[in-house]
C-alpha cells in the first residue's frame, strides 16, 4: 500500500473542505480518513528502554518496522462509520531477516463499527485472543486540554482518557466538523489526528472525499453481520467497558514488569 506524500494530504484537505461546502445540499458523502499504526509507544518502549541494552533497541526497530494500515470511512449523513485493517506491512531490520521470527502482537483491531445511534462494535485481538465488544461513545471519559500543536497542516488539541482507560493520549483537530476518530477513539469535539496507547502509536496519513454510499453500507452491513454472528456464539462476545478493564489491567501488569 501506498503511503500518500503531504502534498496530497494537504490538496486532499483542501477539496475536503470544499466539499463540507456545499454539504447541505449534498447528502450521502463518504469521507475516507487512512491512518498508519505501529506496535510501539513511550509505554511500552521508552527513549531510556531503547538505549538500556543492544536487545531492547533491536527490538524496538523490530516492532517498530511492522506497519499496520486502517481506512476509516464516515458517512456524514448519518455519522455512521468503518475502522477497518487494510493490511499489515513488515520491513526487517538487520539481524530479523529470518521470516520464521513473528512478533506476538498485543493489541490489534480488526475492525471497528460506530452506528447511527453511536453504539460501538469491535473486533480486536489481543495476546493472541479474539475478542467481539460492543459498547458505546461515551466508554472512555476525556479530560480536555489547552495543549495544541500542528500536525499535518492541522491545528490539533491534546486529550487524555480518564478513569478506567490508562495510558491513552489523542491529539485531535476541530480545523473539519466530524467527531471520529480510529478504533473507539470517539467522543471528542472534533476528528482524531494521533493516538498512543500503551501498546501502539496510531496517526493520520490521509484524508479524501468519496461519494460511494452503496459500498460503504455493503462494507459495515458485512462486518456488523460478522459481529452479531460472534455475539450469538457468546464465547468471544464481551461488553466493552469490560474488556477496556481487561486491556488496563493488563497494560498496568506490563508496565510493572
Amino acid at each position: 500500500m501506498m503511503i500518500t506524500p503531504g502534498k496530497y494530504f494537504l490538496s486532499g484537505f483542501a477539496f475536503l473542505c470544499l466539499s463540507f461546502t456545499g454539504y447541505g445540499q449534498t447528502a450521502g458523502q463518504i469521507v475516507k480518513v487512512t491512518y498508519t499504526s505501529s506496535p510501539v509507544s513511550q509505554y511500552n518502549l521508552s527513549q531510556k528502554d531503547m538505549q538500556g541494552t543492544a536487545v531492547k533497541a533491536s527490538l524496538y526497530e523490530f516492532m517498530k518496522g511492522i506497519t499496520d494500515y486502517y481506512s476509516l470511512y464516515i458517512n456524514l449523513k448519518d455519522r455512521s462509520s468503518v475502522y477497518i485493517l487494510d493490511s499489515t506491512v513488515q520491513v526487517r531490520p538487520r539481524g530479523w531477516e529470518d521470516s520464521q521470527i513473528r512478533a506476538a502482537l498485543t493489541d490489534t483491531v480488526i475492525f471497528a463499527l460506530k452506528s447511527a445511534k453511536n453504539k460501538t462494535y469491535k473486533h480486536e485481538w489481543i495476546m493472541n485472543q479474539t475478542f467481539f465488544t460492543e459498547g458505546e461513545v461515551g466508554d472512555i471519559s476525556w479530560e480536555l486540554g489547552s495543549e495544541k500543536k500542528t500536525i499535518d497542516g492541522l491545528t490539533c488539541y491534546r486529550a487524555v482518557a480518564k478513569d478506567k482507560y490508562p495510558m491513552l493520549t489523542v491529539w485531535y483537530t476541530r480545523d473539519l466538523p466530524i467527531s471520529n476518530g480510529p478504533s473507539i477513539y470517539q467522543g471528542l469535539p472534533g476528528l482524531v489526528v494521533w493516538v498512543e496507547d500503551y501498546f501502539r502509536t496510531t496517526q493520520i496519513r490521509n484524508i479524501t472525499y468519496k461519494d460511494d454510499t452503496e459500498a460503504f453500507d455493503t462494507l459495515y452491513r458485512s462486518k456488523y453481520d460478522e459481529f452479531v454472528r460472534e455475539k450469538e456464539r457468546k464465547k468471544r462476545y464481551d461488553k466493552e467497558p469490560i474488556l477496556v478493564i481487561k486491556k488496563a489491567d493488563l497494560a498496568n501488569f506490563l508496565a510493572a514488569h
